[in-house]
């Protein structure tokens, strides 16, 4: 695990009647490192640089008085508050796609058509695809922040952008479209930890979900024709639905079906690097006690909490459960016998009662939107010393509900470091089933969550920073970085898939897709495994 450094006890912090002025030293290496990762070069060079009420001076770049004064005045933009992109030339949406079945895919080139309340959640994405069927009328969002340039490859762009498919009882088309927009660009940032060679991707469905069988026949034939690949069922599906409905008209589609089952499941990576985050939680803690040592409070035990929960008890923690479902309390209660009859573990009565129950360390697994005012005060009175877990987006208010929890005392681990395993599943998935072997091991992948976990911890304490705020600054620069230093612009492939998709040739349409999709990384030009029936 990387060592967190700790403070020094000369650092100068200088509170002010409007924010904190703290100082950098340019001679520390740590210091340089969490200016240039998380704020760039340009905020070196200029000697200043200023998060919401906090005002960060490298040296003696600013006289006090002129620190005062830049503290004056509205804060800057967050990390996340990007403007609005230019038009594009051309139409702002072009239809890509129709299908036997008379499904439309579109491809959104810039926020402005959306509904109004979604474009907000357009950060600087690369591609919004939108696939509207009629018979029965539904319609989904295929939402891709960065395309892969893979590492080790021949440079070219890559249309390989692996994510969940959901679907919710979400209350209008905005609200699946901004859901799709922000869990896509939280696996991209999720992949930025792990370095996975991948762009990421998020899929939300809105319709009727009586119509589940056709409606998943028409999305996957689409996504099949057009070369996505989609890292198994998310909220609302499940992977037998996968397997029963989308499967037979999308073989090279589906994580970890198909040419892919030899892979491994998103799931159980997530749960598997989900133990080392939490033993770098614990380690952040005054003493740096045990994991062993600690109560762990688990909000859910699904594929991935349940596998989780075993591992914290083989490792000697004592954990209490929130789980409303009496098949999957009984199923754990029959497998870890031993633990529940010593009082290792224990079941809630009352799933919601997991806010006002005494832990160390409360871990989500399931929720989201749950780190409100209140919760923070119900966690904060049951003694709750740190909340890390891989269920994503946590807060209900992303932009300041981080520092309502970290000026409280109650630092929240980003879920896209500690929950990074499964990108690193669909990673490995993705090529094996191509091409038999991985460029990298699974356990490497866990390390580095471990480290990252570590890594914005110790700087949230050693700069007065929320966790999130943090991880925030670093994975979404790295995105950005990515995309202009790995990565061609998206248009002109996007274009040729188009004109190909419109045209009559099948056959060119099908070898243009391989060029751009799944073939061609690492190994020559890519050849699946043969899957027997």
């Amino acid at each position: 695990m990387q060592k967190v450094v700790r403070p020094k006890e000369d650092r100068k912090a200088i509170k002010v009647p409007n924010g904190k002025i703290i100082y950098l030293d340019p001679a520390d290496a740590g210091d340089l490192q969490f200016v240039r990762e998380a704020y760039g070069y340009a905020a070196e060079n200029r000697g200043w640089f200023r998060e919401r009420d906090r005002l960060f001076v490298l040296g003696d770049a600013l006289t006090l008085n002129s620190a005062r004064a830049k503290l004056r005045g509205e804060a800057p933009p967050g990390i996340l508050d990007v403007p609005r992109p230019p038009r594009p030339e051309g139409p702002l949406s072009k239809r890509l796609l129709t299908m036997d079945d008379g499904a439309v895919m579109r491809w959104i080139r810039h926020p402005s058509v959306l509904p109004k309340s979604s474009r907000p959640h357009w950060r600087n994405h690369t591609a919004l695809f939108e696939l509207k069927g009629t018979n029965p009328d539904f319609v989904c969002y295929t939402s891709i922040p960065s395309f892969a340039t893979v590492d080790g490859a021949d440079g070219k762009f890559r249309f390989l952008g692996p994510g969940g498919i959901r679907w919710i009882d979400y209350p209008d088309r905005a609200a699946a479209i901004s859901d799709a927009m922000d869990m896509s660009l939280a696996v991209a940032m999720k992949i930025q930890v792990v370095r996975t060679p991948s762009g990421g991707n998020k899929i939300s469905v809105y319709g009727d979900l009586r119509h589940k069988p056709k409606v998943l026949r028409s999305i996957f034939a689409a996504y099949e024709r057009m070369g996505f690949i989609v890292t198994s069922a998310d909220l609302g599906l499940s992977l037998n639905d996968l397997e029963k409905y989308a499967l037979p008209v999308a073989p090279t589609s589906i994580v970890p079906k198909g040419v892919y089952r030899d892979g491994i499941p998103s799931a159980l990576v997530t749960a598997d690097a989900c133990l080392p985050g939490l033993e770098a939680m614990a380690a952040s803690l005054p003493g740096s006690p045990p994991l062993s040592s600690l109560t762990v409070s688990i909000q859910g035990i699904g594929e991935v909490g349940y596998r989780l929960a075993r591992h914290l008890l083989e490792n000697g923690s004592r954990i209490i459960i929130a789980e409303p479902t009496p098949k999957t309390r009984s199923s754990l209660r029959a497998e870890c016998k031993k633990a529940f009859a010593r009082g290792q573990a224990r079941f809630l009565k009352k799933p919601d009662n997991i806010y006002n129950t005494p832990a160390d360390i409360f871990c989500p697994c399931a929720l989201r939107d749950i780190l409100d005012g209140r919760n923070l005060a119900r966690l904060s009175q049951a003694g709750v010393r740190i909340i890390g877990g891989p269920a994503n987006n946590l807060f209900p208010d992303q932009v300041n509900g981080p520092w309502q929890y970290h000026n409280a005392g109650l630092p929240v681990v980003p879920y896209e470091g500690i929950g990074a395993g499964g990108v690193t599943g669909v990673a490995y998935s993705v090529m094996t089933g191509i091409f038999g072997k991985c460029p990298f091991t699974i356990s490497d992948k866990i390390k580095l969550i471990k480290n990252y976990v570590a890594r914005v911890l110790g700087w949230s304490q050693r700069y007065d920073l929320p966790p999130q705020v943090i991880s925030d600054r670093l994975l979404f620069r790295s995105t950005q970085r990515r995309r202009l230093l790995g990565q061609r612009q998206s248009e002109r492939p996007l274009d040729k898939l188009r004109l190909a998709f419109n045209g009559n040739n099948r056959q060119f349409e099908r070898d243009l897709v391989n060029e751009y999709t799944k073939r061609g990384f690492f190994h020559g030009s890519g050849k699946y495994r043969r899957v027997e029936n």
